[in-house]
């Protein structure tokens, strides 16, 4: 029964947030995935409202060329860009789109890049028209304007504007028109958040609690309770408040990441103290060149985990500065926003956003991050000790071996020795057997007289003998003196 309530001239206008810039591809490089957003506004909203300019989206875009995207059309300013072609106005505007039993459907987009964010400011409404709750699903035709259908990157907020006809019970109007408008196609229910005021008139905040930050369905509902708040919404204010939701959608995705590079840097750290524990059974390894390579390969294998794990905490350093920076943002454009208030106007629960910002999730990434340096400290030192037994253990093995090699050095010059003492005594005994067998003839010729007579001549067996060990000896001396003459004179 309460979906019969009528309201005034709703407006529904989608604020989605698709990161334009990637860290993983590197400083300043583009997202792989930038050109989703256009491309779903163009082929997916643009098809459901059966809008010509919207299909055509592509061809009002700096940033396409041809039919394909193009990023460098953007130009160098890095701050604030302006992505639809200069026409002469800032947003471009839909024909009127008139449908058989619908009131007529004005609507507009306006696109723009702050900074690494691709955003759009896409606008539905109905003029002079009053409705039903349950015909606010004509602005959400098979929930294309639902997360799931934009997939934009960083999340979206929905903001919906329309006056009540009957003016009470605003929280529970507020609520039946969520449910009419995100009908069936969003997972999780979508459920009240807060409620504040903003220029007179009350404001809902509604949203789904999806872990990933991109499928969160964020919803504002404003309903009309002052006349001239519609004025007091300038393009000021529409400036800072997609400045707001930017930073708010940032945070919300990047502390949803934070705990994500978390989770996994804990992980490695439990596979680190389960590598490290090998350490005992390795010092008891007796076999030093077993015991140095499995030092070796635990040394790799946590070094490669270290390096994982570094990445994990850089990660979570650039997401706390993420943080930090969009908590300033967010801040600086709450104080705008207020600077633009009325009296009674009540910004409560978006401060209250700002808190949590700053109370849990900037302190939740200093508590993480403290602990994952510490961690990252200890086991650096575990890889300096594991280095330092690689090293100690190397030099006792170059030892070892160095002593090894001696000793086998040292047999082998003994066998060396061997063989030219075997080679001296052949070598002699075969000389000796020739001298003799040169000499023996002459003792037939004329017997030794074995009585010694000092008078008598040398037998001539004797002299042959000591002639022959005479001449072998001068000879050898004159063969060594020409060797050692030829080495000094043609060294190699």
């Amino acid at each position: 029964m309460s979906q019969e309530w009528p309201i005034k001239n709703p407006t529904i206008t989608l604020y989605p947030f698709h990161l334009r810039d990637d860290r993983d591809e590197g400083y300043k490089q583009v997202a792989k995935n930038a050109q989703n957003l256009w491309e779903n506004l163009a082929d997916k909203v643009g098809k459901e409202f059966n809008i010509n300019e919207l299909k055509s989206l592509r061809d009002k875009l700096i940033c396409y060329k041809n039919g394909v995207y193009y990023p460098e059309g953007e130009g160098e300013n890095l701050t604030r860009v302006k992505l639809l072609i200069p026409d002469g106005g800032k947003t471009l505007k839909f024909q009127p789109i008139t449908q058989p039993d619908n009131p007529k459907l004005d609507g507009s987009i306006n696109a723009l890049r702050l900074q690494d964010t691709y955003t759009a400011d896409v606008t539905f409404c109905y003029k002079n028209v009053t409705m039903k709750v349950a015909d606010l699903t004509r602005l959400n035709p098979q929930g294309c304007l639902l997360p799931n259908a934009i997939q934009p990157s960083l999340g979206q907020t929905l903001l919906l504007y329309a006056a009540p006809a009957v003016y009470n019970t605003y929280r529970k109007l507020a609520d039946e028109s969520v449910k009419a408008f995100v009908q069936d196609k969003q997972p999780a229910s979508v459920d009240f958040r807060a409620e504040g005021k903003l220029f007179g008139s009350q404001i809902f905040e509604y949203e789904s609690r999806e872990d990933d930050a991109r499928q969160r369905c964020h919803i504002l509902v404003w309903l009309q309770d002052n006349p001239r708040t519609w004025e007091f919404a300038t393009s000021t204010f529409n400036f800072y408040l997609m400045n707001l939701l930017c930073s708010r959608a940032k945070i919300v995705f990047v502390y949803g990441e934070a705990r994500k590079n978390y989770r996994q840097a804990q992980q490695i750290v439990g596979e680190l103290e389960k590598k490290l524990r090998e350490l005992g059974a390795i010092e008891s390894e007796q076999n030093r060149q077993v015991k140095l390579q499995k030092l070796k390969e635990l040394l790799a294998e946590v070094h490669t985990k270290m390096w994982a794990f570094a990445q994990q905490v850089r990660y979570l350093q650039e997401d706390r500065n993420t943080i930090d920076t969009n908590a300033e943002n967010y801040g600086e454009a709450l104080t705008r926003i207020r600077g633009l208030c009325i009296p009674g106007d009540n910004l409560d629960f978006w401060q209250r956003f700002l808190d949590l910002a700053e109370d849990k999730y900037q302190r939740q990434s200093e508590i993480d991050l403290s602990y994952l340096i510490a961690s990252q400290n200890l086991f650096q030192q575990s890889i300096s000790t594991v280095r330092g037994m690689v090293e100690i253990e190397q030099v006792e093995v170059d030892r070892e071996q160095m002593e090894l090699y001696n000793k086998q050095e040292d047999r082998e010059k003994r066998r060396d020795r061997q063989l030219e003492n075997i080679i001296f005594f052949v070598g002699t005994a075969i000389g000796g057997g020739q001298i003799f067998s040169a000499a023996y003839p002459l003792i037939k010729d004329k017997p030794i007289q074995w009585q010694l007579d000092f008078s008598l001549p040398l037998h001539p067996f004797f002299a042959t003998i000591i002639w022959s060990l005479l001449f072998g000896l001068l000879f050898g001396w004159l063969m060594l003196g020409i060797a050692v003459w030829v080495r000094k004179t043609f060294p190699r």
